[in-house]
């Protein structure tokens, strides 16, 4: 091998090895919120809820709430008036 052939594969190994730390947004992101609230929320204005378990994209779980206004508020999972309603709902279990 001459030395044209092998910087040109040093350097494609070096650029393979720095590539395997760019994150790729689809699969590795970061947290949806980045502040949550506890306040209440009337449920007749939400339209939809998402949950969005922890994972290796964000440390902690997040809930999503859309509201009819097309307005997205991000809730603390923790909030008490959040549980109560899941479990007011039948067949809805509220996560732990």
């Amino acid at each position: 091998m001459n030395s044209a052939t092998t910087m040109t594969i040093l350097i494609l190994l070096l650029c393979a090895i720095a590539a395997q730390g760019i994150p790729i947004i689809e699969i590795q992101g970061r947290c949806q919120c980045i502040l949550s609230t506890k306040k209440f929320i009337n449920p007749k204005y939400m339209w939809r809820v998402k949950y969005v378990p922890s994972g290796f994209h964000c440390e902690t779980p997040e809930i999503i709430i859309q509201l009819k206004s097309g307005k997205k508020i991000c809730v603390d999972p923790k909030a008490k008036w959040l549980k109560i309603i899941f479990k007011a709902k039948k067949g809805a279990k509220p996560w732990n």
